[in-house]
């Protein structure tokens, strides 16, 4: 019925969750850029062939990781037959959060989690809290690459890639008596798990 976890464990890390979207309707790649640009600023880390694909993939996911301070976001599109390219979107300095996240509280509003699905997957994607809970466009991937091939194999329309959530703001947020939006908390190491049997 519970589990404690040292929050203060030197080795304790929460992993990233990427989403993973497909089987949306009208799916536009320029749509949503086009939403997006008001909010956020981009860089585009584009390649030519599949040769060309591992080194922007490698300065992309590098710079996702060096730039969680900026309210990163990360995105890999299918786009066809335009320019193939790994995209990542940092929010605008003086972005206006209370206007875009209005729903949500302002601890919620500090995380990239909530930042993607408020502000970028339900109104630019009509991704809806309650399609994402029952997974109908909406799947998860802890590894990068898993959510790139997802896009690559055509079983995705785009994958977006996240910086993992800190353990402080975990703290801050259930201390104060509010809960972490799905898939966030993917904490490692896990638990060791087994069957124990005895007679008692």
């Amino acid at each position: 019925m519970m589990t404690f976890v040292n929050t203060r464990g030197q080795d304790l890390v929460i992993l990233a969750g990427h989403r993973v979207v497909a089987n949306v309707l009208d799916f536009s790649w320029s749509a949503i850029r086009r939403y997006l640009e008001p909010w956020f600023a981009s860089e585009v880390f584009p390649f030519a062939n599949d040769s060309e694909k591992p080194q922007a993939s490698a300065k992309f996911l590098t710079r996702l990781a060096v730039t969680s301070k900026q309210r990163s976001i990360g995105a890999y599109p299918a786009t066809g037959s335009a320019q193939r390219a790994f995209y990542l979107f940092h929010l605008r300095p003086g972005a206006d959060l209370a206007q875009l996240l209005h729903n949500v509280s302002p601890l919620q509003r500090d995380l990239d989690v909530v930042l993607l699905h408020d502000g970028i997957l339900e109104p630019a994607l009509g991704i809806t809290l309650q399609a994402a809970t029952k997974e109908m466009n909406l799947t998860y991937q802890r590894e990068a690459n898993a959510a790139i091939a997802a896009v690559d194999s055509g079983r995705a329309q785009i994958s977006f890639l996240l910086n993992p959530v800190d353990v402080e703001k975990v703290v801050e947020i259930a201390t104060s008596n509010e809960v972490m939006p799905q898939k966030s908390t993917d904490f490692y190491p896990k638990l060791l798990s087994g069957i124990t049997m005895y007679r008692v």
